[in-house]
């Protein structure tokens, strides 16, 4: 089987979160499948398409700083792109795609793990990332495009802890340097693990080759058509625009706070962070002992169906506490949501988590 090898130049952030969807225009009406690397040009800040940017971003050192925030397509938590990173995109039919995340995330991303080891690196896939020796070298997610899927990653080359720690919200600056710390024990690059950074070329080759071996395919070097082109830059545009970066946030605009309130007898404003497979993020306003408002954030993937997530917001509006177990399992029977990062039991315990609060309590 014959695939395309495209290597494009640095790009900016609107351009490099956009790139895959083209591509997944092209590989739909029949393209061939298509693996794509490049890297930034300078640092961004990269919101997951199901977040919130106040929750998850300091705005105002990436303001000062100008690095900008873009919000994706793909699901995931908030990164913060460098130019240390080597990033790839891997686009094919989604008829050939395994029907699962764990499947799909094995096919697609051995072929990086073997190149990590190929240096000597003793990297493993842990669900969607790749690991050494716990730490995270290589994050991923994955997308459904009309009838293509995309898995997206990087490979870890030199890692900037201080600018990452300064461009992401926490409660504190001691917090801060505590996170720093951390991310210094739970990330790991390239050049940590063997002392230097080996040249791109040289990782594009040996991704070809292991990609090759693994699929049982073979690439052709190829460049951007001029349709695939033009959408990209259309689409590029378009995430420039705020309307798109904060949407998440202005779509529940009185929903904005971290803790839990009880505003009157009748009405209480709550948020719960709850840790599933991965974060869920509920804020919550009760009226009445009703739901009048309900925004579901987190780190999580929707692969399909597109939506899923505030179609279920919408469906929570206006239903009695006592009864949003029901609409939830409704929901899920229905549309059999591909979500990797919770099942509808977790996102229940949430809200089981924030009902419990003494604030809600006293108005339910």
């Amino acid at each position: 089987m014959s695939w395309r090898f495209i290597v494009l130049p640095p790009q900016d952030g609107y351009h490099m979160v956009t790139s895959f969807v083209s591509v997944a225009d092209y590989v739909s009406r029949g393209g061939k499948d298509t693996l794509l690397v490049f890297y930034a040009d300078k640092p961004f800040v990269n919101v997951g398409v199901h977040q919130e940017v106040w929750l998850e971003v300091n705005l105002e050192f990436t303001k000062k700083m100008g690095i900008p925030v873009i919000r994706r397509d793909l699901g995931g938590g908030t990164v913060v792109i460098t130019p240390g990173e080597h990033d790839y995109f891997v686009v094919v039919r989604a008829e050939e795609a395994p029907s699962t995340p764990k499947a799909l995330y094995e096919k697609y991303l051995t072929p990086v793990v073997n190149v990590l080891r190929s240096y000597g690196i003793k990297a493993e896939l842990k669900d969607q990332d790749i690991v050494v020796n716990g730490k995270k070298i290589s994050g991923n997610g994955a997308m459904t495009y009309d009838k293509a899927v995309v898995v997206t990653g990087n490979i870890l080359l030199h890692l900037d802890v201080d600018l990452i720690s300064k461009c992401v919200k926490v409660p504190s600056e001691k917090f801060r340097d505590k996170m720093a710390k951390e991310m210094s024990e739970w990330l790991t690059s390239v050049e940590k693990e063997i002392g230097y950074i080996p040249p791109r070329d040289e990782i594009n080759k040996r991704l070809k080759e292991e990609f090759e071996k693994w699929l049982n395919i073979k690439f052709e070097d190829a460049t951007l058509t001029p349709e695939e082109i033009q959408l990209w830059e259309k689409l590029a545009r378009e995430k420039m625009n705020e309307e798109w970066i904060y949407y998440k946030d202005n779509r529940h605009p009185e929903l904005k706070t971290e803790r839990c309130v009880k505003i009157n007898n009748t009405v209480a404003l709550c948020h719960v962070d709850y840790k599933a497979r991965k974060l869920i993020r509920l804020t919550v306003k009760i009226v009445n002992k009703k739901i009048d408002e309900i925004s579901i954030s987190g780190d999580f993937f929707v692969m399909s169906p597109k939506g899923f997530i505030e179609e279920l917001e919408d469906k929570l509006k206006g239903v009695e506490v006592t009864k949003y177990q029901e609409v939830i399992r409704k929901m899920f029977e229905e549309k059999k949501p591909a979500i990797f990062g919770f099942t509808s039991d977790d996102l229940i315990n949430a809200m089981e988590e924030l009902i419990r609060k003494p604030e809600v309590q006293e108005v339910i």
